[in-house]
């Protein structure tokens, strides 16, 4: 949950320091907000603290797969 929103506000402090021209295709910058967004929304907030929770109290692995 933190990890998401940290890379979130990262992303938009990229766009916040460098301007207009931090936009522009030749710099790249637009994929690593566009991944830290797909990562963040791949599944809700509450289902990552259900996981995480889990495995804190019970010792639950998370899954394996790209499902969390």
């Amino acid at each position: 949950m933190t990890a998401s929103r940290a890379a979130l506000n990262a992303g938009e402090r990229l766009y916040d320091v460098g301007g207009a021209s931090a936009t522009l295709r030749e710099h790249h910058l637009d994929r690593h907000w566009r991944n830290a967004r797909t990562v963040a929304s791949h599944n809700p907030i509450a289902h990552k603290a259900r996981v995480s929770g889990d495995w804190l109290l019970n010792g639950t692995p998370p899954p394996l797969n790209g499902f969390f």
